[in-house]
C-alpha cells in the first residue's frame, strides 16, 4: 500500500489593499504556485490590523477578499481563504464591541487554528525580505511558535534588483536564516528566491490616484473596474 502523502500549502498573508498585478502580488503568487513545492497556495487577505491606529482605514473586508479571487481566479492551484476573519470571530466570542477591539490576531494564532483543523498538511509561510528579518528578529508576537508551527519551512521572496542592495541587509537575511533554519540532506528549511516579475509597485500608490494611466500598469483590469464600481480608494465620494 502507497503511503499517503502530505498536502503541502505555502500561506500568504496580505492586506491586499488592494492587491497588485503582475508586478506585485499577482506575480509573487503565481510564482510561488509554479514551484513544484507546494500543491496549494492560500492567499490570507488580513481581517482586522494588528495594529490600533491602522484599524479602520482599509477598505472592507468583504471587498479585499473579493479582490482576491478575482485576481487569483485562474490560478488553479490558489486558494482565497478567510481564516483570519474566522480566527477573530472565534476570538471575540462573548465580548462586547468595547473588548473586541483590543483583539489582536497573529500569525500565531491562525497557524494554530490552521495546524488543528488541516493536521495531514505541512503548511509553509511565504514572507518579503523586510518582513523575514523582522520575524527573525523576533519583533512578532510568538516567534519561536510561529516557526515551531510551520516546521520552520519559509520561502523568503525579494526582488531580483534586491540582490544587490546593500551588504548590511543581505547579511540581515542571512543571519536569519542561519539562526532558525532546520537543515535536511538536501537543503535549508529556509528558502531565498527572486522573483522575475517583481517591481516596486505598491497598494499605497494605487490608493493614493484616480489616474487611469497610472492605475493599469499596477493593477489588473477587473480590479480596476471593481475599485471604480465599488468607490473605492481615490474613486471614493468624498474624494471627488
Amino acid at each position: 500500500m502507497c503511503q499517503r502523502t502530505r498536502k503541502r500549502v505555502c500561506l500568504f498573508g496580505s492586506s491586499a489593499d488592494p492587491p497588485t498585478g503582475h508586478g506585485g502580488h499577482l506575480g509573487i503568487v503565481s510564482h510561488l504556485a509554479s514551484m513544484d513545492d507546494f500543491d496549494e497556495v492560500r492567499v490570507l487577505p488580513v481581517y482586522s490590523h494588528m495594529f490600533q491606529s491602522k484599524r479602520g482605514k482599509q477598505a472592507p473586508f468583504a471587498s479585499r477578499m473579493e479582490m482576491c479571487r478575482l485576481l487569483f481566479e485562474k490560478e488553479s492551484k490558489v486558494v482565497v481563504s478567510d481564516i483570519e476573519r474566522v480566527c477573530f470571530e472565534n476570538a471575540a466570542k462573548g465580548l462586547d464591541e468595547n473588548e473586541k477591539s483590543s483583539i489582536r490576531v497573529g500569525t500565531a494564532d491562525i497557524l494554530t487554528m490552521l495546524t488543528a483543523r488541516e493536521p495531514d498538511v505541512d503548511f509553509t509561510l511565504a514572507l518579503g525580505a523586510d518582513t523575514f528579518i523582522d520575524l527573525a528578529n523576533g519583533k512578532w508576537r510568538r516567534t519561536e511558535e510561529v516557526f515551531k508551527l510551520v516546521g520552520h519551512r519559509i520561502i523568503v521572496f525579494r526582488r531580483l534588483s534586491e540582490n544587490n542592495n546593500g551588504p548590511e541587509k543581505e547579511e540581515q537575511i542571512q543571519q536569519g536564516i542561519a539562526k532558525w533554519q532546520l537543515l535536511n540532506e538536501t537543503m535549508s528549511s529556509i528558502r531565498l528566491i527572486g522573483i522575475p516579475a517583481l517591481t516596486d509597485a505598491s497598494s499605497s500608490t494605487v490608493r493614493s490616484t484616480s489616474d487611469e494611466t497610472v492605475l493599469t500598469q499596477l493593477v489588473t483590469k477587473p480590479i480596476l473596474e471593481y475599485i471604480k464600481q465599488n468607490k473605492l480608494y481615490a474613486f471614493s465620494e468624498t474624494n471627488n
